[in-house]
């Protein structure tokens, strides 16, 4: 295999990519940043586990954070421009849950991999520290978090970690969760689908995954707003129901829903979080475009709260 044309280059403040032409088709090199997951690591982890859902490395270095992938098809956004169906996302959370199923318990393999630090148990430790650092806060300077908000964000702390406690306790246990599985996060291909970037990825409660996705769904479909207590559109609830189905024989659907509701909202956490991460080498003009998320995920923490 040989290269065929120029290397372009994607550089973003938490990875960079590089497309390479090559005579066996467009392969792609990525690295990601040191605060973010290990990409190269996981990946290849998780490939071995789940061949059928996350896409072979062809070579990886996990000590520099390189990962050399094949071109695994199109992006599902750019597949569901030409023919929206819902039903990709019936068959990908099915697939995506029983790999979670198979990484339940692994914390410390995880760990190892590069996934980062967010079971429900830390995550109020992890906001007060959030909360103390007011240069975080400051990102996006146009809409960054009022004194009122983040006092109030303190008065919520308690219920946050009521929340997380439950989830804790609710007999299933942490596992990966990718934490931006989105539509341009997946490759179509014959029928055939692989998650891909996971450079987010935590050790987690699995449930949290859906509060990206779903949102993302109900905003590519025009579904309206997806908020972790509120009603939801049907096609969204069929989609809740398909990923909890691997769980079924563990609880009942209305805890598992419960549970999936508690996640998302405590998830939210997760978000601002992965953003402190994904921002320190941002350029100004990528604060100005992202910045801003880690007050907004703070803000929709606190505007959702079912208390």
């Amino acid at each position: 295999m040989r290269q065929t044309g120029p290397i372009q280059a994607r550089p973003r403040p938490w990875s960079i990519v590089l497309s390479v032409p090559t005579s066996g088709g467009t392969c792609f090199f990525k690295t990601t940043a040191p605060a973010m997951a290990n990409d190269a690591a996981i990946t290849q982890a998780l490939a071995g586990e789940a061949p059928d859902l996350v896409l072979t490395p062809l070579a990886v270095d996990a000590h520099r954070r390189w990962v050399l992938l094949p071109d695994g098809g199109r992006r599902l956004r750019d597949v569901l421009e030409d023919s929206r169906q819902i039903a990709h996302w019936e068959r990908i959370l099915p697939l995506y849950a029983h790999l979670q199923l198979r990484t339940e318990g692994r914390a410390a393999d995880l760990r190892s991999l590069g996934a980062m630090e967010r079971r429900p148990g830390r995550l109020p430790e992890l906001l007060d520290g959030l909360l103390d650092e007011p240069e975080l806060l400051l990102m996006g300077q146009a809409d960054r978090l009022s004194d009122a908000e983040v006092r109030q964000l303190r008065d919520l702390r308690p219920h946050i970690a009521e929340a997380c406690a439950m989830l804790e306790a609710s007999g299933i246990g942490p596992s990966i969760q990718h934490d931006d599985l989105h539509d341009g996060n997946v490759l179509a291909s014959d029928g055939r689908h692989r998650v891909i970037d996971w450079g987010d990825s935590a050790v987690a409660h699995p449930f949290a995954t859906l509060l990206v996705t779903l949102r993302s769904v109900a905003q590519a479909f025009g579904l309206g707003d997806w908020t972790p207590f509120g009603p939801a559109a049907p096609e969204l609830d069929r989609l809740r129901d398909a990923y909890l189905e691997p769980w079924s024989d563990r609880l009942s659907g209305a805890r598992l829903n419960q549970l999936v509701a508690l996640a998302a909202w405590t998830g939210m956490v997760s978000r601002a979080l992965t953003w402190v991460a994904a921002m320190p080498h941002a350029t100004d003009a990528e604060l100005a475009d992202s910045g801003s998320a880690v007050s907004g995920w703070l803000r929709e923490l606190l505007i959702s709260a079912p208390v």
